[in-house]
């Protein structure tokens, strides 16, 4: 009896507590628990950090919640994988360390902060709240001018960083959704985790919003979830948000071709269509309640694009082919533009109803990243912000090494862009850069043909001879 107990008190000074809990898996509520414990640990260091600043302790608790959009995302993804509880405080630093870098830039004031934002705030907090959502100056559009018409209202607190935060939490919804998105074309853990943190640290999304105080992530999340949840069979709730999308930046009709192979495939009936109407119309209700009339509403769009032919010619640091041109006509060449846009759409979608193969998500999302990535490269009157879609569903969809190397294109393109337009730097030549995109998209196109089954002539001849040889065994 006593050998016993002296051989299990060796065995249990040989253990290591730490190493121990380091390597437990954690079920049920443990789980949330790491998670909570985790984003009170980032609220007292953020508290700590910030204590300088003005409105420290909104700043720590909005960084918060992103740490828990993220965590929920990443957590999710990590359920069924069975990972110790150190991968999950690893991937928990991750996130932590992501929102951290976007709070770092807060204090970055941008030339077009003070020169547009910070004046049409100032005019909006003169007007009533229905007008200032109604702003008349075409080159917003409803849900950017609700958000910017709630920002006007704020006292106590910096616009600034008001704008850079709301991007913010927008972006952590985005990364979430590129996570699940991943999870369509069959990524594992490490894929999803690994989609959400290239949202979060692209340097052209640290840029977007702490160098350029612009706030793409807002169109940007509405159309990923949006889609997301059209191809996963929440038809109503996913083109409502596409709609709300449309209200807010045109840039979202990218994507919108894929609800014509969609409601082929009955996956959205037209009264999912409609429901996409009805949201694009009520996100920008505040132009009728402000008497402006239906034209106003509708031609809103149409106004934006009339004004960029007029100032920013073609393109505006934009990739494309028409950075390869270094003479062409804005009235013959912006129309055309137009039409080959069309027609390129109209192309992707006949391809994935001619499918050889029943269509996947993988397939889809491929389809909406070439829509993204392509219909950018043929259009007119684009800008370095062009490619801002596609680069959050490159990553998404990079699962192998053509896809990969798709997306640190499109990336590589984007940020060349932003140094030109954000500091008039030039890295690359337009020609060189628009070369690049081009090549991106067709490695995309590319991995979509083979997703798709077409042009694989092997596979049908050895298919036709597995067959010959059954019918001469018969």
């Amino acid at each position: 009896m006593g050998a016993m107990d002296k051989g299990g008190l060796s065995r249990l000074r040989g253990v290591d507590p730490l190493r121990t809990a380091m390597m437990a898996k954690p079920r049920g509520r443990a789980v949330p628990a790491i998670g909570a414990l985790l984003c009170a640990a980032f609220f007292a260091l953020a508290l700590r950090l910030l204590a300088a600043m003005s409105g420290a302790a909104a700043i720590a608790a909005i960084g918060t919640v992103c740490v828990g959009i993220l965590l929920v995302g990443a957590f999710g993804a990590m359920r069924d994988g069975g990972a110790p509880v150190a991968v999950y405080l690893c991937v928990g630093a991750l996130a932590m360390l992501a929102v951290g870098a976007h709070l770092a830039m807060l204090d970055i004031k941008p030339g077009r902060y003070t020169k547009v934002l910070a004046p049409m705030l100032e005019e909006m907090w003169n007007y009533e709240l229905v007008t200032a959502m109604a702003w008349e100056d075409g080159a917003w559009s409803g849900g950017y001018l609700i958000v910017m018409a709630l920002i006007s209202r704020l006292e106590a607190f910096s616009a600034l960083y008001a704008i850079k935060l709301f991007d913010l939490l927008c972006l952590s919804l985005c990364a979430c959704a590129a996570g699940r998105l991943a999870a369509l074309r069959g990524a594992k853990m490490p894929g999803q985790v690994g989609a959400q943190m290239a949202c979060m640290l692209a340097p052209t999304v640290l840029m977007n919003a702490g160098c350029w105080a612009q706030c793409d992530a807002m169109f940007a999340a509405l159309t990923l979830w949006g889609l997301l949840l059209a191809l996963t069979e929440h038809p109503l709730s996913g083109c409502a948000l596409l709609g709300v999308a449309l209200a807010t930046k045109l840039q979202s009709a990218f994507v919108f071709p894929l609800l014509i192979v969609l409601f082929m495939d009955r996956k959205v009936s037209l009264r999912h269509l409609l429901a996409l109407s009805a949201a694009a119309l009520l996100g920008q209700l505040a132009i009728l309640l402000d008497g402006q009339g239906i034209e106003s509403l509708i031609g809103r769009y149409d106004t934006q694009l009339a004004t960029a032919r007029e100032t920013i010619g073609l393109t505006d640091n934009g990739a494309g082919v028409f950075g390869l041109m270094k003479v062409a006509s804005v009235r013959e060449f912006s129309g055309l533009g137009l039409y080959i846009g069309i027609a390129c759409a109209l192309l992707v979608v006949l391809a994935l109803l001619r499918a050889k193969r029943p269509l996947t998500g993988d397939a889809l999302l491929l389809g909406a990243l070439l829509l993204a990535a392509g219909l950018p490269l043929v259009l007119p009157q684009v800008n370095a912000r062009s490619l801002y879609l596609a680069g959050l569903l490159a990553f998404a969809a990079a699962g192998n090494a053509r896809r990969m190397a798709a997306a640190l294109i499109l990336e590589l393109v984007s940020l060349c862009s932003y140094m030109n337009a954000i500091f008039s730097v030039e890295i690359m030549p337009i020609q060189a850069l628009s070369m690049l995109a081009i090549a991106a998209a067709v490695l995309i196109l590319l991995e979509l043909l083979a997703a798709l089954g077409i042009g694989q002539r092997g596979d049908g001849l050895r298919r036709s001879g597995e067959s010959a040889s059954a019918e001469v065994k018969a």
